[in-house]
């Protein structure tokens, strides 16, 4: 040691030494940085970063060897062998190629020590070639011992800073490794020196010049600088390339990796981390694809065929040749889309974008799409697409589901509780459905199931869920109870689904013409029905413009002295074709049509019409329908027809049934007060048939109630009949309201109605229904009262309310 100190001090310029002591650290620290970028890179940029770190560090290598040879001095006149100097260059470049190459290969794990141990024979060979090319007076005598250990020195250093460099990280690397390179380089020159002896021959005219070998020394010395500077401009100018790429790639909001042609990640941004939960020893650069993907597993707890599958998949893609886009579904509920691009070289840029929010918002889209925003039902839309499937994969059974009572739920009080009980339904009928049944709103209230488990199955459902509709709905402060009408159908497999629905509507037609609150099954022959009900509407809509419609009146008498009082107006179509149409078949289509607006106008100013021609003590009672009542004209109508036949409010009576009075009581009394109000009488028809109270009696103000036909024509024997028919008059004289007898057909009949009190009658004993003519003629005749008119083939009255 004392005599490799002894010859830097003593033998050498000391000023020289420092130089090449730069050039060396310099050299040193820029190889090493180079060395990392050569790591972390694949193909041809691999390649050429491997050549620029061989230059950096061979110039760095020779430049420092020939500075300090420069600064030596063996005490005798020197000289250089130009070819020999500069094979030690290229033996230097070259030996740096091999050995960083070798070290730069992920294959072995040893590579960077072998690949060191290179570079430092590398340095050896080129110290002593350079030697060879250094020229004395005198005899060059070794001392073996200083040579081998200077040659262990060069290689054991080398090796060690290379593995330092390939196992720590980037900082690291460069402050360990460059010292270590540089003393590598350092020691194996000045232990080298030492092992230098010349014994002088001292010739005449030769010498060397001092001045000059410094000069030299120099310009050496700047072209090294230069050449180092070169690979760490380089080097620089890559970095920060590479921190704006990396700031570009660490605020992308998706995850990417870059994967070299031999399975290696050449890049990757911080994103990766955060959606894996890697630590950052599981992702690295020069990690393997394969080691990747398994820290992702074992992080996410897969099996190892699970991670087999997943490395399988990877290099399928990347040998594909086509970019392939996959979803992933994480365990924790993360849905990651996985987007492999491969490249020319067979690697990859493979990234991972999380589209969870995304893939839930178009999952929240596609339910909106398919179910009902009030009650989470399936809709309309889905049951279309569902019912097209269901019909051709099996047979299916439809239920019709329509809510009883529910309007005026929504008219007293309030869509905002209408809503609410929708909803409550929804639920309650939910819970009875079992995975063979479909539930659907198709709007307001109207609902539909479809069933697969057969009609037996079905059938049972619809009479729980009518048994669970009856129940009481307690919404907050109100107690609500409603019903539903259920329509029935089923269909063999392949059924048009068009006709599966039609069967079930007018299943549900059916239940709801029978009086609510049941199920109806469809039979064979409603559709046959339906079809011949759109014939009807069809040829109704041309009745009045046709003149087929006319009015018939039957008489009624005052009681005791049977006073001929005034006329019920009957409607009757007389069809070209089918002769005389009974208004029990027409009234009905013509209310759920809306034709009884028209019908009933038609009513409204023939009957007019006709009375205005009668004495003035008689009045016309005109049956009007719900329908009427709820539209807006209705007052019009009737002011209208009494100014234009000059005829008296008072001569006009309405007549309205009792069970629509009842269901639609808050709107019919509004439009009843305003009838009254132009001085026309109300009566209620059909009274005792229906649900009205004595609150209802009070609330329309009635001028009359007609007691029913069922009362009035009950067996003689049967007490309870004329009990109710004595009550009812007693409670209408204390109430101020006139009674009329209906369908009075026999003497006993008239009697009784004589011994109560009743006020008024009417029926087959005292009148059939007549034309206009018959009128005429029964008013000129009448002498207290009326003979039977001629019968034209109805069976007592029937109207159009």
């Amino acid at each position: 040691m004392k005599t490799v100190l002894a010859c830097i001090t003593d033998q050498h310029d000391l000023m020289l030494v420092l130089i090449a002591a730069l050039v060396c650290i310099a050299g040193s620290w820029a190889t090493i940085r180079l060395y990392r970028r050569v790591l972390s890179t694949t193909a041809m940029e691999k390649s050429a970063w491997l050549v620029l770190t061989a230059v950096v560090a061979g110039a760095a290598i020779w430049c420092t060897h020939f500075i300090a040879m420069l600064g030596y001095d063996p005490g005798v006149p020197v000289g250089f062998d130009p070819v020999l100097t500069i094979v030690s260059l290229l033996v230097a470049v070259i030996g740096a190629v091999i050995g960083f190459a070798i070290a730069a290969t992920s294959a072995l794990r040893a590579a960077p020590l072998i690949g060191g141990a290179v570079v430092g024979l590398a340095i050896a060979v080129m110290h002593y070639t350079g030697m060879m090319a250094y020229r004395v007076q005198g005899i060059v005598i070794w001392d073996m011992a200083y040579l081998v250990a200077s040659v262990v020195l060069s290689v054991a250093f080398s090796a060690l800073a290379l593995q330092i460099t390939a196992s720590r990280s980037a900082r690291r690397a460069e402050f360990l490794a460059a010292p270590v390179l540089a003393l590598a380089i350092v020691s194996l020159h000045f232990t080298g020196m030492a092992a230098f002896r010349v014994e002088p021959l001292l010739i005449e005219g030769a010498f060397s010049n001092p001045d000059a070998l410094r000069a030299l020394a120099l310009a050496v010395a700047g072209v090294a600088i230069a050449i180092v500077g070169a690979g760490i401009a380089s080097h620089l100018i890559d970095n920060h390339a590479r921190a704006e790429a990396g700031e570009a790639l660490g605020n992308m909001s998706n995850g990417l990796i870059m994967v070299a042609g031999n399975r290696t990640i050449r890049l990757f941004n911080p994103r990766v981390r955060e959606l894996f939960s890697l630590a950052p020893e599981q992702i690295r650069i020069g990690m393997s694809l394969v080691d990747y993907l398994r820290n992702i597993g074992r992080e996410n707890g897969w099996d190892e065929a699970r991670i087999a599958r997943v490395i399988a998949n990877h290099d399928e893609w990347m040998w594909r040749g086509e970019i392939t886009r996959v979803e992933h579904h994480c365990d924790d509920g993360k849905i990651l889309q996985v987007t492999c691009q491969p490249l020319p070289d067979t690697g990859a840029i493979i990234t991972y974008d999380d589209v969870t929010e995304a893939r839930e918002g178009q999952r929240q889209i596609a339910h909106m799409a398919f179910h009902d925003a009030l009650t989470g039902l399936q809709n309309r839309r889905s049951f279309t697409e569902t019912i097209d499937v269901l019909a051709q994969r099996s047979g299916l059974t439809m239920l019709m589901i329509d809510l009883d009572h529910f309007k005026p739920v929504n008219d007293t009080m309030g869509h905002a509780v209408g809503d609410t009980l929708l909803a409550a339904v929804a639920r309650r009928l939910q819970d009875l459905c079992g995975p063979d049944d479909n539930l659907f709103r198709l709007g307001g209230d109207e609902l539909a199931v479809l069933c697969t488990a057969g009609p037996d199955h079905a059938r049972a459902l619809a009479e729980d869920m009518l048994h669970a509709l009856k129940r009481p709905f307690f919404l907050r402060e109100h107690v609500i109870t409603i019903g539903a009408s259920i329509g029935l159908a089923a269909a063999p497999r392949g059924a048009s689904p068009e006709r599966v629905r039609q069967m079930a509507d007018l299943a549900l037609y059916k239940a709801k013409q029978a009086g609510r609150g049941g199920i109806e099954v469809y039979s064979e022959g409603m559709i046959e029905e339906a079809a011949r009900r759109r014939a009807l509407e069809s040829a109704l809509s041309d009745a009045v413009a046709g003149g087929q419609l006319e009015l018939h009146y039957q008489p009624l008498f005052a009681l005791p002295g049977k006073t001929l009082k005034g006329f019920e107006a009957l409607l009757r179509w007389r069809h070209p074709e089918r002769g005389i149409v009974s208004p029990a078949e027409f009234i009905p289509v013509a209310e759920e049509t809306g034709a009884i607006i028209g019908i009933g106008a038609w009513v409204i100013e023939e009957a007019c019409r006709q009375a205005a021609s009668w004495p003035r003590d008689l009045y016309v009672a005109i049956n009007v329908s719900p329908v009427q009542l709820r539209s807006a004209d209705i007052l019009k109508r009737f002011t209208q027809a009494l100014e234009r036949h000059a005829i008296m409010p008072g001569r006009i009576e309405v007549e309205v049934t009792e069970t629509a009075m009842v269901e639609d009581a808050a709107e019919i009394a509004a439009a009843l007060a305003g009838l009254r109000a132009l001085g026309i009488r109300v009566a209620m028809d059909d009274f005792g048939t229906g649900y009205s109270s004595l609150a209802h009696l009070r609330a329309f103000e009635l001028d009359r109630i007609k007691i029913d036909r069922s009362f009035i024509g009950a067996p003689g024997d049967d007490g309870n009949a004329m009990a109710v028919v004595r009550a009812i008059t007693m409670m209408a004289r204390d109430m101020g309201i006139a009674t009329t007898g209906e369908g009075v057909e026999t003497a006993a009949q008239l009697d009784n109605l004589v011994a109560i009190g009743c006020d008024t009658a009417q029926g087959y004993l005292l009148g059939r229904p007549v034309d206009a003519q018959a009128v005429r003629q029964l008013i000129d005749g009448a002498s207290g009262a009326a003979e039977p008119a001629r019968a034209d083939g109805s069976s007592g009255r029937i109207g159009h309310g």
